[in-house]
């Protein structure tokens, strides 16, 4: 029988995904050896009153521009056909169905760690999968019944300061070049060629 695989689940709104995003993913990969990232643009996020600014299609495509060619990178639609709002237990259950021998994980950053035990059933989520945290600064506290790597790095790309760009400022040098070239040809987040 083959080792299990080692799957990160990444989520986030990605609204856009820049180069944090890739640098937090690659970092997640070197450090716990994943065979796999996942990157899952969320629907509806539980935790957001607003809506994202790029719609579904749009923030996959982004995705798709910004994984392409990198071999333990793949982007899934699954939350497009969950109804909304976008629940982690419901997405790491789905993927324990599709990957049920395989090694997952949750990659979320050090905000959402402090604030993952008021998530939906975050007990059970914590039985679905280990959680690798991205801190940018210091150490996050470990928590009583989650199993937890932390690894470290920093970046300094935001999507909401790529969003409030000043006009015709659009941050370039923090997304791949074929997102940007995207979001101008879509007249995406105010900016247009």
């Amino acid at each position: 029988m083959p080792n299990p695989l080692r799957i990160a689940l990444f989520g986030g709104t990605f609204d856009p995904v820049h180069q944090g995003h890739m640098q937090i993913a690659r970092s997640a990969v070197e450090a716990l050896d994943l065979n796999l990232v996942i990157f899952i643009p969320c629907r509806q996020s539980p935790h957001k009153d607003r809506a994202t600014v790029a719609d579904e299609s749009e923030r996959l495509g982004m995705l798709e521009l910004a994984t392409a060619g990198i071999p333990w990178a793949e982007v899934s639609d699954l939350e497009t056909y969950l109804p909304p709002p976008s629940y982690s237990w419901i997405t790491a259950e789905t993927m324990h169905e599709i990957f049920p021998t395989d090694r997952l994980f949750w990659l979320l950053g050090e905000d959402q760690w402090n604030a993952v035990a008021s998530w939906a059933r975050p007990d059970y989520l914590a039985d679905l999968v280990e959680f690798i945290v991205h801190s940018r600064g210091g150490r996050p506290a470990p928590k009583l019944g989650f199993r937890a790597h932390f690894i470290h790095g920093g970046h300094p790309a935001s999507s909401s300061a790529i969003r409030r760009g000043a006009p015709g400022q659009l941050h370039s040098e923090w997304l791949h070049p074929d997102v940007a070239r995207f979001i101008r040809a879509n007249g995406l987040y105010g900016f247009r060629d």
